[in-house]
């Protein structure tokens, strides 16, 4: 059951960051500071909990052998 959500949320998370990647954002440039800093952090946060993701796997997966 928990690792059906996990897997679960893994792809959840995947198609997140795609849809990041994949983002057109508008050229506001200076005009609109904030929408480019809020898509930053996002991104940021993104990878991070992929990152948190991989390494839990990593060790989920050392301690079954």
């Amino acid at each position: 059951m928990a690792q059906q959500q996990m897997i679960e949320a893994i792809g959840r998370l995947e198609q997140a960051i795609s849809r990041l990647e994949q983002a057109k954002l508008p050229k506001f440039g200076a005009a609109d500071p904030d929408l480019e800093q809020r898509y930053s952090a996002l991104k940021s946060a993104a990878e991070q909990a992929v990152a948190e993701i991989d390494h839990l796997l990593a060790k989920e997966g050392s301690t079954h052998g």
